[in-house]
């Protein structure tokens, strides 16, 4: 495992409910090993609502922050999938650096009747 041969590693969240709760989670990698942001996906099975405020993924070194993606999930419709890489500003840094913990944060959208649940992968390649 070096820069010039990642390991592509993909971390599967079960269903979760984004209009229910905020919910945050820890990525650990390999140990010495540095990482890169290379995909979130959201898959969704419920409509996700945008009164107030959207729904967000956050990735960052630490819980709430969104130090390396800052992916807001608008009015997505049941049955579609967003990607990180669909919009370059969702973004932030890829550099994830050795022994740093990624912190997911699932923020629920606000205002009138909060909704959305969706299945989320993250993918970070470790060298």
């Amino acid at each position: 495992m070096s820069y010039s041969d990642p390991r592509p590693y993909a971390y599967s969240f079960g269903e979760h409910d984004f209009g229910a709760a905020s919910e945050a989670f820890v990525i650990r990698g390999p140990k010495g090993k540095q990482g890169s942001v290379k995909e979130v996906l959201l898959s969704a099975t419920e409509l996700f609502t945008n009164t107030t405020t959207e729904g967000i993924i956050e990735l960052g070194s630490s819980a709430g922050t969104a130090e390396y993606v800052n992916m807001g999930l608008g009015t997505t419709a049941d049955g579609a999938a967003l990607r990180m890489t669909d919009t370059t500003a969702d973004l932030v840094l890829e550099a994830v650096p050795a022994d740093t913990d990624i912190h997911v944060t699932f923020n629920a959208p606000t205002g009138g009747t909060p909704a959305g649940k969706g299945f989320v992968q993250i993918m970070v390649e470790w060298y």
